[in-house]
């Protein structure tokens, strides 16, 4: 009898130090993942790369010249431009949208520069969308550009580090254990459906920071967003 008792007081003690242990060595192992230069890269088929803000070109001059657009790489510094240069931003004299997104619509690309010859103005390039995503309010977003996911991760203590963060045009990968869409000031309408994305098992697109928080059993990272990015359908018959 004693023996059975010594033991169950054993298998209480486990359960109650166990949470304790694996939060701190999950929370470790999301650090080294973030600062891991051969990181992993997304292996649920989620498309990191080829993300980019983009804006009109107003300037008053000879068309194809002027009146495109300038589109830029998200979390990089430069970005490589058809005729194979690096700048701030990149000047396309075209997009090419088969799918009839509408851009007019749109916040963020996700496409390619390619060249494109404009007869005697030269490699002026052109701009080859893939998908295109809407802002849920007029906020520039800033920071990081992420991908988000739930990863199915269940904890019984916090922090729990419940979902992936993808960085956008890189190869990299996180595991975070929070997300705060809650300052970046979307409808209730757009937050439920940004949170719909998530509980559906899909990526959301995201920008913003990561926090580091105190929690019951250690250190958290809590992803906190300026903006938050909602796909747009295709209108391609």
């Amino acid at each position: 009898m004693k023996i059975r008792t010594i033991i169950m007081f054993l298998m209480l003690l486990n359960c109650l130090i166990s949470p304790k242990v694996f939060a701190e060595e999950a929370s470790e192992n999301a650090f080294k993942i973030s600062n891991d230069s051969k990181a992993v890269i997304a292996g649920n088929g989620f498309d990191q790369q080829g993300y980019y803000t983009f804006r009109p070109d107003l300037r008053k001059c000879l068309s194809p010249l002027c009146g495109g657009f300038f589109v830029k790489a998200v979390n990089q510094t430069l970005t490589r431009c058809a005729n194979g240069s690096r700048q701030a931003e990149c000047y396309v004299a075209s997009l090419n949208n088969r799918k009839n997104f509408d851009i007019n619509s749109a916040a963020l690309l996700q496409g390619l520069i390619k060249p494109k010859i404009y007869g005697e103005f030269g490699n002026l390039g052109i701009f080859a969308v893939k998908a295109a995503f809407s802002s849920s309010t007029d906020t520039v977003g800033a920071g990081l550009f992420v991908g988000l996911e739930n990863n199915g991760i269940v904890c019984i203590t916090t922090p729990c580090f419940s979902a992936d963060q993808y960085l956008l045009n890189r190869s990299k990968i996180r595991a975070i254990s929070g997300i705060d869409l809650g300052k970046v000031g979307a409808s209730d309408l757009l937050l439920n459906e940004a949170l719909s994305i998530m509980a559906k098992g899909e990526v959301l697109i995201a920008s913003g920071v990561n926090i580091q928080t105190e929690e019951v059993a250690g250190k958290g990272i809590t992803f906190v967003a300026d903006q938050f990015y909602l796909p747009i359908e295709s209108n391609s018959q």
